[in-house]
C-alpha cells in the first residue's frame, strides 16, 4: 500500500503534493489496542516518574521532608470543589487564579467530592507539606498528561510513519508532556492538545462532525487551540462551516454561561485580560506593551501556621501581615498578532497545495505563535508547538529528526533559564525557530482525487 496516494508506475498522472481542495482518500488505519502499546507504556512512565518526583525530589535535592506537588493544580482543584458545591458560576471570583475555560475543573469535580468522605487533605488554601489528596489527584493528573500520546500515535499511524519511528516518537512526546503535569500541574494543556489532534484525525478521515465535536472539547479545556482553527476550517468544505462553528462553540458556551451571568466582570477579566506576574515567571520584551492591572503595592494577607499537638492533631493559626506584591499585567495586545498570523496561515493553507506532514508542521507553527508573542512565558507554554513539530519531523530523514530534537530539547531546557528580557527571549525563541526550520517536511509526491471521487466521499460522509 502506498502512503497518501503516492504515485506508482501503474497510477499514472502528474505528480504533485496533496491539494487541500482535492484531498485524496487516505488509508483509514486506526491503531488497535496492540497498536497503542507504546503510548500506554509512555503514559505509565509519566505516572511512575511523576509520582516518584513528587515524593522524593525535595527530600533528595533540598533535604526537606515535603512532597513536590504542583501549586497551580491545587488552585484548580479548589475550583472543582466550588463546582461540586453548586457554585460553578462563581469560580472566577473565588481568587483561585483560574484564567482558562473551566473544562479541567469540571473534569476533576468528582475527584474533589471524594475528599471529605475519605478524610483527605488538600494543599489549598493552606500549604501542606504532605497533602493526602495527592494519592488520588496525583495519579489522575499524571495519567491525563499522558492522554495526548494516544492521538499523537494515531496521527503518526495515519501518516504511515514506521513502527520503529513511532516508538521513539512516543518517548519524545512523553518527555515533553511530563513537566507540564508533574512540575507545573496543567493537565488542561495536554488534554486540549489531545482533543485538537483527534479533531485533525477526523479531518484526515473526512469526518467533519467528529472534527467539530473534538475541537469543541479542546477549546473547553484550553482556548490556546483556537490558533489551529483557521487551518482546520481551511481543510473543510465551506458549506459545512456554519454547523461546525456552532458545534465547536457549544461546549464552551455551556460552561461559561453561569460564570458570565453571575459574575460578568470577574469572568471577563480572568478570560480576556488573564492577569500574570512578571516577577514570578519569564518576562519578554513584549511586556512593554502589556497593560498594567496593578502596580507594586502592599496587600493585607494572612500567614498560616500549623502546629502538631501532643495527641497528634493539627492546630491551625493565622496571623495578619502586609505583603509586598509585584506588578500585575494583562495579556496585552500582542496576542492579537498571534491570532492574525494564525488566520493568515489558514488562508495560505486554503490557497496553497499542501501535503499532510506539512499541514501538521503548520499546526505546530500556529501553536508556537503564543510563545513568540507572549509578554510573560512559562516553560509549559512550549509543549503544544513542540509536540506537533516533533511529529512533523518524524516524516523526514534521520538527520532532520536529530536536529529537530536537539533544538527542541534546547528550547525546552532554556525555557527554565532566568535571564534578562531580551536575552531570554532571543535565546529561547531562536531555539524554537531552528526547531521549526529543521522540522519542515520535504514535498511528498501524491496524486489528487478526482471531482467525482470527492463528491462521492462527501455523499458518503453526509
Amino acid at each position: 500500500m502506498t502512503a497518501l496516494g503516492e504515485l506508482t508506475p501503474e497510477s499514472g498522472g502528474d505528480a504533485h503534493t496533496l491539494s487541500v481542495a482535492h484531498l485524496t482518500s487516505p488509508p483509514r488505519r486506526t491503531p488497535k489496542l496492540g497498536g497503542h502499546f507504546w503510548p500506554l507504556m509512555g503514559m505509565l512512565a509519566i505516572l511512575i516518574m511523576g509520582m516518584a518526583y513528587s515524593f522524593f525530589w525535595a527530600r533528595i535535592w533540598y533535604h526537606v521532608d515535603v512532597w513536590a506537588t504542583p501549586g497551580d493544580l491545587w488552585s484548580t482543584f479548589r475550583d472543582a470543589h466550588w463546582i461540586g458545591w453548586g457554585s460553578e458560576g462563581a469560580i472566577y471570583g473565588t481568587k483561585t487564579g483560574l484564567v482558562t475555560f473551566p473544562g479541567i475543573a469540571v473534569l476533576l469535580t468528582p475527584l474533589a467530592m471524594l475528599q471529605n468522605p475519605l478524610h483527605l487533605t488538600a494543599s489549598y488554601p493552606i500549604f501542606l507539606p504532605k497533602p493526602t489528596e495527592w494519592y488520588l489527584l496525583g495519579p489522575v493528573e499524571l495519567l491525563l498528561g499522558g492522554f495526548a500520546l494516544f492521538p499523537l500515535n494515531t496521527l503518526a499511524t495515519r501518516l504511515e510513519i514506521s513502527p520503529r519511528r513511532r516508538i521513539i516518537l512516543v518517548w519524545v512526546e512523553a518527555a515533553l508532556a511530563w513537566p507540564v503535569v508533574a512540575v507545573w500541574g496543567h493537565p488542561e494543556d495536554t488534554i486540549a492538545v489531545a482533543f485538537a489532534i483527534y479533531a485533525f484525525v477526523a479531518v484526515y478521515d473526512r469526518k467533519w462532525l467528529h472534527a467539530g465535536f473534538f475541537m469543541g472539547l479542546a477549546i473547553a479545556f484550553q482556548p490556546l487551540v483556537l490558533l489551529t482553527i483557521p487551518v482546520m476550517f481551511a481543510l473543510i468544505p465551506v458549506r459545512r462551516w456554519p454547523l461546525l462553528f456552532g458545534e465547536i462553540t457549544l461546549p464552551s458556551a455551556v460552561l461559561l454561561l453561569g460564570p458570565l451571568v453571575r459574575e460578568w466582570r470577574q469572568t471577563t477579566t480572568a478570560l480576556l485580560k488573564q492577569p500574570n506576574y512578571p516577577q514570578l515567571n519569564h518576562p519578554t520584551p513584549w511586556l512593554a506593551l502589556a497593560p498594567k492591572l496593578s502596580p507594586t503595592h502592599y496587600v493585607d494577607a494572612y500567614v498560616y501556621h500549623v502546629r502538631i499537638l501532643a495527641n497528634g492533631t493539627r492546630e491551625y493559626t493565622e496571623t495578619p501581615k502586609k505583603i509586598l506584591t509585584g506588578t500585575v499585567v494583562a495579556a496585552g495586545p500582542e496576542r492579537e498578532v498571534s491570532l492574525i498570523l494564525a488566520v493568515l496561515i489558514g488562508v495560505y493553507v486554503y490557497r496553497k497545495t499542501q501535503s499532510w506532514p506539512r499541514l501538521i508542521w503548520w499546526l505546530g507553527v500556529a501553536l508556537s505563535l503564543r510563545c513568540v508573542f507572549e509578554s510573560i512565558l512559562d516553560p509549559y507554554y512550549f509543549f503544544p508547538g513542540l509536540a506537533l513539530l516533533s511529529l512533523a519531523a518524524f516524516t523526514t530523514n534521520w538527520r532532520r529528526i536529530s536536529l529537530t530534537l536537539l533544538f527542541g530539547a534546547c528550547c525546552a531546557w532554556l525555557s527554565y533559564w532566568h535571564a534578562g528580557e531580551w536575552t531570554y527571549y532571543l535565546v529561547v525563541t531562536g531555539a524554537l525557530l531552528l526547531t521549526c526550520v529543521f522540522a519542515y517536511p520535504p514535498p511528498l509526491r501524491t496524486r489528487s482525487a478526482s471531482t467525482a471521487e470527492i463528491s462521492a466521499e462527501e455523499a458518503n460522509d453526509a
